[in-house]
């Protein structure tokens, strides 16, 4: 009889096979990175001075922090600072791409205020955080030109893009741990859309916002795969505070996490994976935990209350934007008219349509039929959702499941909240709308349930295939929005 051998893997062969992939994780990262810097230089190239939305006007609120040395308000507008701005803007010829109420009638004629441009001059109402850091590439070289000036600038909003598509694949990473293709495809689309790409070339505080949020969320899925902990739990706490500390569109991260802890408690502490022994003590741990929140949180209102009433009406009356005899709001029959739901309709719409691509100003549009081909895309998307949840959805670990759950309501919490921004300001008769840029702090969570869906069509084995369309779809579509759309606007 032969005698049979059987190979059996070495320690040390074991030991390769295991730190292979340990060694090789950082280079995703990496390359990510780069790409993703040279494709945000690539767009500042393109795209002139005070070619995106409110930039002149955060300029302005960078360049008076520098110039007061201290944090600013409306109060502390400068005419002779709008000046040099207005004198920049008619450098690069803005009133012929730009938006403005304001024309020439005249040559050489400019206007003296920014009222006279926009119907909201200034930003100076937003919260400080992100415009402080801003200052910080603005001293490097604060002795040059205003573009040069502004361009130093807009290089922070590429690396805090950078920041956001590693956060991304963090994400990824940590979601799809056995699914390489989906987990590589999430900073992907992060880092290819070209609507994401035009925005981080410019100087925003958004920026900041849907950097700190984009750390939140990742921080919440690697908590839901490895239990809660104080470390994470502190890092989305404080992910969640530095994006309130950059825009008032980082309120939505509050329910968000919110819900998020009581998904979490369910999967981890519920249906019968703990003695009543054990989890009677982490409820009561958490209640405490609330309650000294609560306690704290009193406190320092009544501090702030009593030593800075400026910073109280501030909170109340701008930044969470409660009604006030300056503000008011009326929740009356209006909301739920037959007009009110096609504005609604109206409003999702917009946002659709400037997540995927409507540039500059908004008036860089790429027609009607571009549009409603994104609109079948995401159609085709649901679809094949729909076969994930049938077909694939039970096969994930329950922390996964879990972790989808979070993501689909989270971006269900975004849009609400946005339209519901919309509708405070129907009484203060604020311009504007809303735009794609409010739900990329959320844009993870929404990229998510899209790629999976758009995926659920191929078989396992043709998920390198997919991976490669997809990247490939999502390059030219870059090419084509900076070839045929966004450069000649500019060029004409």
């Amino acid at each position: 009889m032969k005698e049979v051998i059987v190979a059996v893997p070495s320690q040390s062969a074991k030991a390769l096979t295991w730190e292979q992939p340990r060694r090789n994780i950082r280079y995703p990262p990496i390359l990510l990175s780069v790409f993703t810097f040279v494709l945000g230089l690539i767009y500042l190239a393109v795209i002139p001075s005070w070619a995106g939305p409110d930039e002149p006007r955060h300029y302005e609120y960078v360049r008076l922090l520098n110039d007061k040395n201290r944090l600013v308000s409306w109060s502390d507008v400068d005419a002779g600072v709008m000046r040099e701005i207005i004198r920049s803007m008619d450098d690069v010829n803005y009133w012929k791409w730009g938006v403005s109420l304001w024309r020439r009638s005249t040559p050489g004629e400019l206007p003296t205020d920014f009222g006279q441009i926009y119907r909201t001059a200034h930003q100076l109402h937003q919260p400080p955080l992100a415009y402080l850091l801003y200052l910080v590439p603005f001293k490097l070289v604060a002795q040059s030109s205003v573009a040069a000036q502004l361009y130093a600038m807009r290089l922070l909003s590429i690396l805090l893009n950078v920041v956001v598509v590693l956060a991304a694949y963090v994400t990824g990473r940590e979601l799809f741990r056995d699914d390489p293709s989906m987990a590589l495809a999430l900073p992907v689309f992060v880092m290819l859309l070209p609507q994401h790409l035009f925005l981080h070339s410019i100087v925003m505080n958004d920026h900041l916002a849907e950097a700190a949020l984009a750390w939140m969320f990742a921080l919440i899925v690697r908590t839901f795969r490895l239990g809660l902990a104080l470390p994470r739990a502190l890092g989305s706490m404080l992910c969640l505070a530095i994006g309130l500390a950059a825009k008032r569109t980082a309120l939505y991260g509050v329910p968000i996490l919110v819900f998020a802890f009581l998904v979490y408690i369910w999967i981890h502490w519920g249906r019968g994976r703990l003695t009543s022994t054990q989890r009677s003590s982490r409820l009561a741990l958490t209640l405490i935990g609330a309650s000294l929140t609560l306690v704290v949180f009193s406190y320092v209102w009544q501090w702030i209350s009593a030593n800075d009433p400026q910073l109280q009406d501030y909170i109340v009356r701008l930044f969470l934007f409660l009604p006030t005899e300056q503000f008011p709001f009326q929740l009356d029959a209006r909301v739920i008219q037959p007009a009110a739901f096609a504005l609604y309709a109206s409003y999702l719409k917009n946002m659709f349509i400037t997540t995927w691509g409507h540039f500059g100003w908004v008036n860089i549009t790429l027609g009607v039929q571009v549009y409603w081909g994104f609109a079948a895309l995401a159609v085709v998307s649901l679809v094949g959702l729909g076969l994930f949840a049938v077909r694939d959805f039970q096969k994930l670990h329950s922390w996964q499941r879990a972790t989808l759950v979070v993501f689909a309501v989270s971006g269900v919490i975004a849009v609400i909240t946005v339209i519901a921004l919309q509708i405070r300001l129907w009484d203060v008769e604020w311009p504007g709308g809303p735009h794609g840029r409010y739900l990329f702090p959320v844009l993870i969570p929404l990229a998510t349930p899209f790629l999976l869906g758009l995926r659920a069509f191929f078989p396992r084995t043709q998920y390198g295939l997919w991976f490669g369309l997809f990247s490939g779809g999502m390059l030219v579509y870059n090419l084509v929005a900076l070839i045929f759309f966004i450069i000649p606007f500019y060029r004409a």
